[in-house]
């Protein structure tokens, strides 16, 4: 019993544990992604950032090289939003978001045309291209890309769609809540498994403590046919001395009235 205590313990905990991991994970993705959804649905000309870092998907190979700064077609990359301020203080090689058409671009900053201290125009080209964009406008510049991860722009699309909310949120959120009511079921059942071991356990005492109260009352019937054994004796006892007397004085009256004859 001991043992199955243990066991139970133990894969409790490792339940707990795998939910706890769970959560921290998920949580905070589905966090980030809502907020990307509402921010991009709110301010299509801006993209939606989380305290100010916009995460992106690669889309294009453009930017594909060995400079310091360069990724590769399916990357993730992470770009600060700029104000005013951090657009005039660009400078060539620096990477950068702009607006173009519907779509952000992301390449690199080749010259810089600024006036008075104040950012004009960013003439911008992709590492792996043979051609400039032209000048950039400083008003369509959104923000400065300040790193990458390879590979996990698809994965971040995916979980801007319907399936991948589905899969990474629905899926988990669902196996949290069967979960937690087969975890309640196994508790209820513990509880109702120990209150019945408990009421037997106590219709066992009671029925021991009827036992030890009806052994101690033939006890006590016992001890009192003893002592009222030695009493019937010496009563019979005194009744046989009185009878001897009676038996001697008789005797002895007839002794006397034979002599009187």
């Amino acid at each position: 019993m001991e043992k199955d205590k243990k066991t139970r313990t133990a894969a409790d905990t490792a339940r707990t544990v795998v939910m706890i991991v769970l959560t921290v994970i998920l949580v905070p993705v589905l966090a980030v992604n809502l907020t990307l959804i509402i921010k991009g649905s709110l301010h299509e000309d801006v993209p939606p950032d989380i305290f100010g870092i916009a995460p992106l998907a690669v889309t294009s190979g453009s930017m594909d090289g060995d400079r310091d700064g360069s990724f590769a077609k399916g990357a993730l990359i992470f770009v600060r939003i700029l104000d005013e301020e951090g657009k005039n203080a660009l400078q060539a090689g620096d990477v950068i978001t702009f607006r173009s058409g519907n779509a952000y671009v992301t390449h690199r900053i080749t010259a810089t045309d600024v006036a008075d201290g104040v950012l004009l125009h960013a003439s911008t080209q992709g590492d792996a291209n043979d051609y400039g964009d032209g000048a950039i406008p400083a008003a369509n510049i959104v923000g400065k890309c300040v790193g990458s991860v390879a590979g996990l722009g698809g994965f971040s699309m995916f979980l801007q769609t319907a399936e991948g909310i589905l899969v990474f949120v629905g899926v988990p959120v669902l196996a949290f809540i069967a979960f937690d009511i087969v975890r309640i079921t196994m508790q209820n059942r513990r509880a109702r498994a120990a209150a019945a071991s408990s009421a037997a356990l106590e219709t066992k005492d009671e029925q021991l403590r009827d036992k030890d109260a009806e052994i101690a009352r033939l006890r006590a019937m016992v001890a009192a046919q003893q002592g009222a054994a030695p009493a019937d004796e010496s009563v019979n006892d005194e009744a046989a001395n009185a009878e001897s007397v009676n038996e001697e004085a008789a005797n002895a009256e007839t002794g006397g009235q034979d002599g009187s004859q």
